[in-house]
């Protein structure tokens, strides 16, 4: 944002909604929160910028701004520049306060500890009482959850700890150890676990410890009230012995018995963690778990656990679409194209959309249609940019127009050689790709012995782009011979 009087403050008030940008505004006008006046009209030029839409934000330079405050006072950039880091505090402090009203159960825990006055036990009962209400209506034990009881049981222990004498100091001594004991069991797990996948897609020499004897120290009755211990135990026994397909069984059992008594975000994580272990079972060469990953996908959409804060990322979007076409659901595919992409970011938005409705054309075999949609389409991501042009080499290579097809080719090759965004491994499995489809186009007149050798040498080839596809079209090719 060249030009920009605080690049960091706008950056802020940017990521805020219409409705945040109103309780903002309101946020500063009360004298408690806010006793400048100034902080309130600086607010006010930023807010109607903001609003016109514009992305240069030009009447955000430093001499309109101050001309804007201070019509009659000559420039004081440093004045400005404290206006402006005191802005931002208080647009920081105002997010917080969002956060803990979105957050009634953290509010009560914190006023639980500032009532803890003799004066004041009857207020501190009472949201006592509210706690315990909100524990009970939690939507998920997750490790928050066990944390949350742990804090409620601590601060009651700690207030019958000065008096030890007192009649109920074991009842309120046990609870608190054993919200205790629950959640780190469920932390160390969940850090576990994302060590495990850390290290499925990294080397990496460090290592997380476990105490010696947690493994069994698991296996206790005490546990076999709690979720998340059975399951995150599922998902290591998935990540640790992945030939093992009866523990991907017991994990999707658990996971569909104990549903309800997970949060929204550890369910979905357990289920991305499943996906991709039928990646993994994919990438040996068992197509049925195709299928696999497709129904995860429905399971997820229909338990209403697929948006994160009513947005949907971008990746997994592609990832819906691709398994999807990738079982043949076509028209289930098109139906989730149209309906869930208003949820993606605004900015990729109608790219992913014109992106994946062409992958769907190109596999229902539609392909001026593909080229109608891709031809003229520039895209400014990378991903998006790369995704598409091997979309439309499929297209011409299944079209027979191989003409084009190379026109394209040689000009992927000049985008690949110069675009430094592309990593060395990314860019292999790029020129992989166009150099088999090149030289499969020649394909057609030769022997058996040539098409079985070209087969081996993809099949053997790692980093590949569409390397299923590849190997689909030369299967082609044999069956023709």
């Amino acid at each position: 944002m060249p030009g920009i009087f605080s690049e960091k403050l706008v950056s802020l008030l940017q990521t805020f909604s219409k409705y945040e940008l109103n309780r903002f505004r309101k946020f500063l006008l009360s004298p408690y929160l806010n006793d400048q006046e100034e902080l309130t009209r600086l607010f006010g030029i930023i807010n109607e910028e903001l609003r016109r839409g514009e992305e240069e934000l030009s009447a955000l330079d430093k001499q309109k701004v101050w001309k804007a405050l201070f019509p009659k006072q000559k420039f004081d950039d440093a004045h400005l520049r404290r206006l402006a880091s005191d802005l931002t505090q208080s647009a920081l402090r105002f997010l917080v306060e969002e956060a803990r009203k979105r957050d009634p159960l953290a509010e009560a825990l914190e006023l639980q500890k500032v009532l803890e006055q003799p004066e004041l036990q009857k207020h501190l009962a009472g949201v006592e009482r509210q706690i315990q209400k909100h524990l009970q209506t939690a939507t998920g034990q997750s490790t928050w959850y066990y944390l949350s009881q742990f804090r409620l049981h601590w601060n009651q222990y700690n207030r019958a700890s000065k008096v030890v004498a007192t009649a109920d100091f074991m009842e309120k001594l046990l609870p608190a150890d054993q919200s205790l004991e629950y959640f780190y069991a469920v932390q160390k797990l969940k850090f576990y676990v994302a060590w495990l996948t850390f290290r499925g897609f990294r080397a990496t020499e460090q290592k997380l410890t476990v105490i010696p004897g947690f493994w069994e120290y698991l296996q206790l009755p005490r546990f076999e009230g709690v979720p998340l211990v059975s399951i995150y135990q599922d998902v290591i026994r998935c990540l640790t012995e992945p030939d093992e397909e009866k523990h991907y069984r017991r994990l999707m059992k658990n996971l569909d018995k104990f549903s309800d008594k997970l949060t929204k975000e550890d369910l979905r994580e357990c289920y991305y963690i499943a996906q991709n272990y039928c990646a993994f079972k994919i990438n040996q060469g068992k197509q049925e778990y195709y299928r696999e990953v497709f129904e995860i996908f429905k399971i997820i959409i229909q338990s209403d656990i697929l948006l994160e804060n009513g947005q949907l990322s971008e990746g997994v979007y592609k990832n819906i679409v691709t398994a999807s076409l990738g079982v043949g659901e076509f028209e289930w595919a098109e139906q989730f194209i149209r309906e869930y992409y208003i949820f993606l970011p605004f900015n990729i938005r109608e790219n992913a959309r014109t992106f994946n409705l062409a992958f769907l054309y190109l596999y229902q075999k539609k392909y001026n249609d593909v080229i109608e949609l891709l031809r003229n389409v520039e895209y400014s991501n990378v991903v998006y940019a790369l995704g598409s042009k091997v979309i439309l080499l499929r297209t011409y290579f299944e079209s027979g127009e191989y003409l084009v097809m190379d026109s394209l080719i040689d000009s992927f090759r000049i985008y690949l050689r110069r675009n430094k965004l592309i990593s060395k491994n990314l860019k292999r499995e790029y020129i992989n790709f166009i150099n088999f489809l090149k030289k499969m186009s020649f394909l057609n007149s030769a022997s058996d012995i040539a098409i079985n050798a070209f087969k081996k040498r993809v099949s053997e080839t790692p980093y590949v782009n569409s390397k299923k596809w590849l190997l689909e079209k030369i299967e082609e090719l044999q069956k023709k011979q």
